[in-house]
């Protein structure tokens, strides 16, 4: 239907007129500002595309436009306005993504990429937090797609990774007139707050040796709690929550995080409860160290995470008893991180997208990881031509793509999304650059 309608208006447009630049174009769209980005020498940059820096007015509040406006930051790049969209969206920041998705790369497709309203740039001085909602922020890429569509004339497929994932499935539920297919990873649905799905999610990714060997290298550095702070405190500063909160919350969560953003491969690095301090630090901080609990990530995408987890979107709670007798904090009790005070928990919007995909909705690719610690909040989805559900043997929340999976899943899948994009099958596919983590790496430690 979209595409219809998109084609419709360019036939009823067309004159003698050559078509404007596309900088022109983009330009000429109402409350949105464009700069083309020139590469430098030695970037390596996509061949055929342009680049451009985007900002969007958008309201504060969509169901009260008069409420006042912020400015929303995105990038596009640009290859053929009559190719695919994929509209690339993190779920963070990420507005100046410089790189192909790998929907994008598989299509040669023009890519979006937008910022979630009041993270990194895309905020006031002053945050009104209880619009920081699902509601609004689909309500921002609305918008923004109706701007767009009077140029592209392709089909729109969004895409995403972990919160990113979740957010282009509830766009396809709020606003499915906008999108042509969904390309969703590694992306929970989280129905509580705490989910009980998450007690003992740990407790069965991979092998029992590598478990035992976490969760003791864990153990050792809450023993020798101070000298992990002081190499903490050396990173960056924790004005808001202070260094030895930061520091417990790592640790506590250094099991999930390997398996989140490393894996089976990495149980060999694991240093043993007689490594050094500067060893053990090291381990811990290339895995999901303290930094990520700093002022400076608190300030530009942790603290609107976690209220959102608080109003909306719940969060996991997984036991870690081997743990408890060295901790000074709750690790169940995040309200020292918000940027407000704490909201009314309201599950409405993660419960209503987890019933509607539970009644098999088209034009969905979901791929997860067997061993993705968020797989606990993967959502039931029903499978048939059109709704495909795929896990990645042994993966991880980093390492779960498309060309992850077998090639006859592979074979399947970047037909559907080819399908979906209109894109004739004779047409040449460009692969993929980069790691599986390309789509989605750049959102914050938590998803």
């Amino acid at each position: 239907m979209r595409r219809l309608l998109v084609a419709a208006l360019a036939l009823c447009a067309c004159t003698d007129d050559p078509p404007k630049d596309i900088l022109d174009q983009l330009a000429a769209l109402p409350d949105v500002t464009v700069t083309e980005w020139t590469p430098p020498a030695d970037f390596m940059a996509a061949p055929g595309y342009r680049f451009f820096d985007l900002t969007f007015t958008q309201p504060i509040d969509h169901d009260n436009p008069s409420a006042g406006t912020f400015v929303q930051h995105g990038s596009l790049m640009h290859k053929d306005a009559d190719a695919p969209l994929v509209f690339y969206t993190s779920g963070y920041g990420a507005g100046r993504l410089r790189s192909l998705s790998e929907p994008a790369s598989l299509l040669a497709a023009n890519q979006l990429s937008l910022e979630y309203r009041f993270y990194d740039e895309s905020r006031t001085d002053d945050v009104d937090w209880s619009k920081l909602t699902v509601h609004q922020n689909v309500e921002d890429e609305h918008a923004i797609l109706g701007k767009l569509g009077g140029i592209y004339h392709g089909a729109t497929i969004q895409t995403g990774g972990s919160k990113g994932g979740e957010n282009s499935l509830f766009h396809l539920w709020l606003h499915p007139e906008d999108l042509d297919g969904v390309v969703a990873y590694v992306a929970p649905v989280i129905t509580d707050h705490p989910d009980q799905r998450y007690a003992t999610v740990v407790d069965d990714i991979g092998t029992e040796s590598c478990r035992a060997s976490l969760r003791a290298a864990a153990r050792e550095m809450l023993v020798r709690r101070a000298a992990m702070e002081q190499r903490a405190s050396e990173m960056t500063t924790y004005d808001i929550v202070g260094v030895a909160h930061a520091t417990e919350t790592a640790i506590v969560e250094l099991e999930f995080s390997f398996w989140m953003t490393r894996g089976e491969a990495d149980c060999g690095d694991v240093p043993p409860t007689t490594a050094t301090d500067d060893e053990l630090f090291e381990f811990l901080a290339r895995t999901g160290g303290p930094a990520a609990y700093g002022d400076a990530d608190l300030l530009e995408y942790g603290q609107q995470y976690l209220y959102q987890d608080y109003k909306e979107l719940g969060y996991p709670v997984w036991q870690h008893a081997y743990l408890d007798d060295l901790m000074q904090f709750s690790y169940e009790d995040w309200s020292a991180y918000l940027p407000a005070p704490v909201p009314d928990y309201d599950p409405a919007m993660p419960r209503g997208l987890a019933d509607w995909l539970a009644t098999g909705p088209d034009r969905i690719l979901f791929i997860g990881g067997q061993w993705d610690p968020w797989g606990a909040g993967y959502p039931a989805i029903p499978t048939d031509d059109e709704t495909l559900v795929y896990s990645v043997e042994h993966g991880s929340h980093w390492s779960s793509g498309i060309y992850s999976l077998t090639p006859a899943e592979r074979t399947t899948a970047i037909a559907a999304l080819k399908k979906w994009a209109n894109v004739a099958s004779t047409r040449e596919l460009v692969a993929p650059t980069g790691t599986m983590a390309t789509p989605y790496a750049d959102r914050w430690q938590r998803r």
